[in-house]
């Protein structure tokens, strides 16, 4: 009975609409199954939404709604996947020129794969403030952009040397810096932490202080690490995440349960440090959507690059992967909240494809379809402070999908259509 109210309660809402000029713009998906992460639902009901978000789940199709229909018998319904760590450079390949994009490319070609929205973690920061205004004024379109806008690193540290960035010293300057990031409404603050590593770090204690510095202004961290010791920094910094694993040793089963007792996020970024290996090792570059989203010769150098490799080269690349497998099983036991990031932009990534190839790495390594699923829309959102799933009031930007990702994480990438704040794509 209770679902019989709301079903005619939300039908009357939704009469309303029907006389307004806005219902033109209105997309009704109809008699498809929809899969919500956030509550992990399977239910097969009409959808109704448009630019505004998602206004409806009904269980009958209004007589008198004079919308777009579109019926999708037989598909599967999931939010718009988010790619929580990118950099829009594009695509790169060894033996190859690289596929150059930037913000504006990137946008258009992410959506092709499913990707509603991303966080760029660190590239040209007036650039990525412009396309972002303009995106959001409604003047241009493509996948959502969330930006760190700029990489908040040690003189000299990781970042510098891909191009200008901002630098801390000292905690003036990174109150600074930040208080100027917050005006250009960051959607997150990156720092960067490479205690032990070739580049200069930031001090644990200047991260602490960039950390507090952040929450002020009511913006989340995530941390870039690369050793063991930077997750201890991070982990005593209460950063809201850490991003990528430790190339200095694997995560223990101790350290992923102080990460989860802290509540912190990891991002792993699993796919690009172990699919360079399998971009030339397997048939995972034959995907159909791999060759949607990425130029011919960025494919063919991966082929070029692997018939160039020797022996040994090749076991140390297969025994990498293996460190960075165990780390995430560790967290995965520990109930640490993973997110899919995929540093694309970097080799052994694609834009936009990359995101479901790290679902698939996730589910191999003990996380289950669900979960991989959330990592990538329901955790993302959240994270985001965004609504998340698929009921009234969240975003209209959805995947559907020609079969269920919950029976077969791979069914990620057989994609039917994607929808953009209620703009049908494809």
């Amino acid at each position: 009975m209770k679902n019989r109210l709301i079903t005619l309660s939300l039908y009357l809402f939704i009469a309303g609409f029907s006389t307004l000029p806005a219902a033109a713009q209105q997309l009704l998906l109809t008699n498809g199954t929809l899969l919500d992460p956030s509550d992990r639902s399977s239910i097969k009901q009409h959808l109704l939404l448009d630019h505004t978000g998602i206004l409806a789940r009904l269980d009958s199709i209004p007589p008198d709604f004079t919308g777009q229909q579109l019926d999708i018998s037989g598909k599967f319904v999931i939010p718009g996947l988010i790619d929580m760590h990118t950099h829009v450079f594009g695509n790169r390949a060894p033996n190859s020129q690289s596929e150059t994009m930037g913000p504006a490319a990137a946008a258009q070609v992410v959506l092709q794969a499913g990707v509603t929205g991303f966080v760029d973690l660190f590239g040209n920061e007036e650039r990525l403030f412009e396309h972002r205004r303009l995106q959001r004024s409604g003047l241009i379109d493509g996948a959502d952009i969330y930006t760190s806008l700029s990489c908040l690193t040690a003189p000299g540290g990781h970042c510098s040397q891909f191009g200008k960035t901002r630098t801390i010293a000292n905690a003036q300057e990174a109150k600074q810096h930040i208080g100027e990031l917050a005006a250009k409404h960051a959607d997150v603050i990156k720092l960067v932490s490479t205690i032990g590593g070739r580049l200069p770090s930031l001090t644990p204690e200047l991260l602490k202080t960039a950390a507090e510095e952040a929450e002020k202004h009511g913006i989340r961290t995530i941390v870039h690490i690369h050793t063991l010791a930077d997750i201890d920094s991070a982990i005593a910094a209460g950063v809201d995440a850490i991003t990528h694993l430790p190339d200095d040793g694997v995560i223990s089963a101790d350290l992923a349960q102080r990460l989860a007792a802290n509540k912190l996020v990891v991002i792993p970024t699993l796919a690009c440090d172990t699919d360079e290996y399998e971009f030339m090792f397997s048939n995972v570059l034959q995907s159909a959507l791999a060759q949607k989203v990425a130029a011919e010769r960025i494919l063919q150098g991966y082929q070029k690059a692997a018939s160039e490799m020797t022996p040994q080269q090749k076991e140390q690349a297969k025994q990498r992967t293996e460190k960075y497998y165990q780390s995430i099983k560790n967290l995965v036991a520990a109930d640490v909240v993973l997110l899919t990031g995929t540093d694309a932009g970097n080799y052994g990534t694609l834009q936009g494809f990359s995101v479901h190839r790290e679902m698939e790495k996730f589910v191999a390594a003990g996380l289950g379809n669900w979960q991989a699923l959330a990592s990538v829309t329901s955790a993302a959102r959240q994270f985001l402070a965004k609504p998340t799933g698929l009921q009234p009031g969240a975003q209209a930007s959805l995947v559907i999908l020609h079969s269920s990702p919950i029976a077969d994480i791979r069914n990620s990438q057989q994609i039917f259509a994607v929808v953009h704040q209620g703009k049908l794509i494809n």
